[in-house]
């Protein structure tokens, strides 16, 4: 194109020079011919050289697009690059993340796994038993721990020889839901500073609804107001009541089955247990008409099962008022004596009102023992002799009772507070050679007249601080008055 552009122009020079066109010489022709040929050999030339420099400048500009090209991938390379380390800083930061949330999680559930063991302990009763013993009841499952102690002090008047301390009792309750219908429950105590263990308690419930439910192990018996609940502070006086002692021989347990529940408000246990074993070696605590048959008590120790005992207990509770009782009945001999029956029934009724700060209960129990007569005869009392001496006989009926009255006064300055200040007085009577066998007399120092009057602070509803006077009057023999101090604590 260059080339064609040289010859466009060089045209009208040569017509514009003098002789020129067709009309010249021959010689002026040749010089013409040859100027033009130089001239297109210079502007060929010159071509070639524009031709050249324009493929240089071609070349140059595609080296050139080249290297931007090289630029520009090396550019997106980079930016690849920088993309790919931008995506992986990002992954980087979620899986930090992730393992952050987990460290939180895992804390969370730490924390709440300490919160179900370490639970605050609910202050309801199961089924009639104490509200730390119930504890398993209320746990959505697993393990569950409860316990309670108690301390006492007794200053008995003109008698400093009778004066002592005790850690009466320290208890473990330990509880295992499997699930919402299997529990099981038990009661370790360690009674007078370790003195004494035994096993209160230990059985299993099955829950098949609120009306039917089995129980099978070593059970408390159910009769009164303080066998099932026990635990000091939910029961006024440093020391429990003389009748729900040797009447009725708190804290009793045996082995057994049976079924309880609850409906519409009334409440029912029904247990074939082991009998009672009378002629058991009761060491150094012998049956004895001072406490009748509290010592014939098993507890569940490789207890002979020769003769079955059952029980029948039934409580109905409506508003503030709760009013209840318990038959007993079974054969106490294990027929260690061929000839010897000793059938035992054992009958109480209770009622208890809590109302605006005021409780009261009232409590009637009486018991027979069959064959007392010859069951006397066979026993071996405290001096080795064989036979209980007539006046140390063991009542073929027993009765007695008792009355309580308190008042919580915090109730009138603090309504609805977690402490409570409570005066109380309870009056007890009972006589435990009611009526004797034949051959026997009636022993006037256990036909008893006693009068506890104190007071019962609770801090907080599981700590208690009691103080009580108490006077126990026989119909023969002197009286005692004493005072007692105690502490306690159930979780």
């Amino acid at each position: 194109m260059i080339a064609s552009l040289a010859v466009v122009i060089a045209a009208p020079a040569l017509a514009a020079v003098p002789g020129g066109g067709s009309g010249g010489s021959e010689e002026q022709q040749m010089e013409t011919k040859d100027a033009t040929a130089g001239k297109d050999a210079a502007a060929g030339k010159d071509a070639a050289a524009g031709k050249d420099a324009a493929a240089g400048k071609d070349a140059a500009a595609g080296k050139d697009a080249a290297a931007g090209k090289d630029a520009a991938a090396g550019k997106d390379a980079a930016a690849g690059k920088d993309a790919t380390a931008g995506k992986d800083a990002t992954a980087g930061k979620d899986e930090a993340a992730s393992k952050e949330e987990v460290r939180t999680l895992a804390e969370e559930i730490r924390r709440l796994k300490l919160e179900i063991g370490l639970r605050d302990v609910e202050y309801q009763s199961f089924a009639g038993m104490g509200p730390a013993a119930s504890k398993v009841y209320f746990a959505p499952k697993g393990l569950s721990i409860g316990g309670y102690g108690e301390f006492t002090y007794r200053n008995v008047a003109d008698h400093a020889s009778l004066d002592q301390s005790d850690l009466l009792r320290a208890v473990l309750y330990a509880g295992y839901r499997f699930d919402p219908h299997i529990v099981f429950n038990s009661e370790i105590e360690f009674e007078h500073a370790g003195r004494e263990v035994s096993v209160e308690f230990a059985y299993l419930d099955f829950l098949f609804t609120d009306a039917v439910r089995l129980r099978v192990g070593n059970v408390l018996v159910p009769i009164g107001f303080i066998n099932q609940m026990h635990e000091p502070a939910f029961f006024n006086g440093v020391f429990r009541p003389d009748v729900e002692r040797f009447l009725i021989p708190t804290t009793w347990s045996e082995n057994g089955v049976g079924i309880h529940g609850e409906v519409a408000g009334l409440r029912y246990k029904a247990f074939l247990l082991n009998g009672l074993d009378v002629f058991r070696d009761a060491g150094s605590e012998p049956v004895e008409a001072a406490s009748w048959l509290r010592e014939s008590r098993t507890g569940g120790a490789e207890a002979l099962a020769a003769t079955p005992a059952g029980i029948v207990n039934l409580e109905y509770a409506t508003g503030p008022a709760t009013v209840g009782g318990a038959v007993y009945y079974g054969r106490a001999d294990q027929r260690r004596i061929p000839g010897v029956r000793a059938d035992v029934f054992l009958g109480e009724v209770h009622g208890q009102v809590a109302w605006r700060g005021v409780t009261a209960r009232v409590l009637g129990v009486v018991g027979t023992l069959g064959d007392a007569a010859a069951v006397n005869a066979h026993l071996v009392n405290g001096t080795g002799g064989v036979g209980l001496a007539p006046d140390e006989g063991l009542g073929s009926r027993v009765q007695g009772g008792y009355a309580e009255v308190a008042y919580d006064v915090l109730s009138l300055v603090a309504p609805g507070g977690a402490s409570s200040l409570a005066p109380f007085a309870r009056v007890e009577r009972y006589d435990l050679n009611a009526r004797v066998p034949a051959g026997f007399v009636r022993n006037g120092a256990v036909d008893r007249t006693v009068v506890t009057a104190g007071l019962t602070y609770k801090p907080i509803p599981t700590v208690v601080v009691k103080a009580d006077w108490q006077r126990r009057d026989p119909r023969t023999g002197d009286a005692t008055d004493q005072l007692n101090l105690g502490a306690g604590f159930v979780f």
